[in-house]
């Protein structure tokens, strides 16, 4: 399943956004990046300083809250007439970096929403990696306050890492939650994986870490393979997950569609060069299934996670996984929370995960 979703944090909004943002294209949002670019998309509308924030030609006040020369939240109030609709529109469109993408569907909710909102307290709805909070009050044209801030997430909300690579004391960790049977979290070890290494994990002060997320209600064989996983490493040793990891997913074809597929993830480990012993009676007994389903119960429930990949830099959720672009955006970012202390400390002060510290 694609991670592009709604995550579901709180109560929300009509759909709308939502699922509009699930087909939005590749962005650079302006959030995670100098004010600057932000104002400069709001160059129209002739934005003029006013009472620690900026007043825009039709009236809507606005701030940009920084931190480190970074942009990390955006909020605003005014009156929703039909000239203020199409500001905060074009401003959550510049904020998230998804343009007229998502500004037509947001004026769209806007213009449709705002009598059913009113007077009903704060809302809270996801738009990809964003959460935004509005409360609409009085009576038409209404009034409308709201911030538009990164998803960010508990860190003791992550369960622990099934494997890991790189020091235990990062500065950062990328976390992927991943399914071995899902052929988006195959596309992701093939092809995202590596330029993360080159580029950004090599640098030294990067964890990475990989959390089994089987979505067995339509993957029947992803648990076997997780089960596999663990099974070989008994047979061998920790840095053994690698080498299978890649396999399986170099070679999901091979097994996803077989009623029983343990006899083949053995010969898989075999021909990767693995030892064997004991794997497929492993496998069978279902000597590590509690331990993974443990961890997925974790985090479908802490983290609403619902499909895979989904990866986060430290608490901060990836909006476009295949970007690398966008993992650097948001380590950037992340350090710009940090100095602001609006954001958690990602991995700084984290325990070495079980299992983790395995090199590929």
């Amino acid at each position: 399943m694609n991670a592009r979703r709604d995550f579901g944090r709180r109560m929300l909004l009509p759909s709308l956004l939502v699922t509009l943002a699930a087909l939005l294209p590749a962005a650079f949002a302006s959030i995670g990046e100098a004010p600057s670019t932000i104002m400069s998309a709001l160059a129209s509308y002739q934005p003029a300083p006013a009472n620690g924030g900026f007043t825009a030609g039709s009236g809507f006040h606005f701030q940009i809250a920084s931190a480190k020369d970074i942009a990390i939240a955006v909020s605003g109030e005014g009156t929703l007439n039909d000239a203020n609709v199409r500001f905060v529109s074009d401003l959550i469109g510049a904020a998230t970096g998804y343009g007229q993408g998502i500004a037509g569907p947001a004026a769209q909710f806007f213009r449709s929403q705002a009598a059913s909102l009113a007077g009903k307290g704060p809302s809270a709805v996801g738009v990809e990696e964003y959460v935004l909070h509005l409360t609409v009050t009085g009576e038409a044209p209404y009034h409308l306050s709201f911030t538009l801030q990164p998803q960010t997430v508990d860190p003791s909300k992550f369960p622990p890492a099934t494997h890991s690579f790189g020091p235990a004391d990062a500065k950062h960790v990328i976390r992927v939650f991943s399914d071995f049977e899902c052929p988006y979290c195959a596309r992701f070890a093939d092809t995202v994986m590596p330029k993360l290494k080159a580029q950004l994990i090599s640098k030294g002060d990067i964890r990475f870490e990989y959390h089994d997320f089987p979505l067995t209600s339509i993957h029947p064989n992803a648990m076997a393979a997780s089960e596999a996983a663990e099974c070989v490493i008994a047979a061998n040793d920790p840095a053994a997950f690698w080498t299978y990891h890649d396999a399986l997913f170099a070679n999901q074809a091979s097994w996803v569609q077989l009623s029983d597929p343990v006899d083949a993830l053995v010969s898989l480990a075999a021909k990767a060069g693995l030892k064997v012993d004991g794997v497929a009676a492993c496998i069978r007994n279902g000597t590590y299934k509690s331990k993974i389903e443990a961890g997925l119960r974790a985090a479908a429930t802490d983290l609403h996670i619902s499909g895979t990949p989904t990866v986060f830099v430290d608490d901060l959720k990836v909006g476009n996984y295949t970007d690398v672009a966008s993992y650097v955006r948001l380590l950037t970012l992340s350090d710009a929370l940090r100095a602001s202390g609006a954001g958690s400390t990602g991995a700084a002060g984290a325990t070495t995960p079980p299992g983790g510290g395995t090199t590929q």
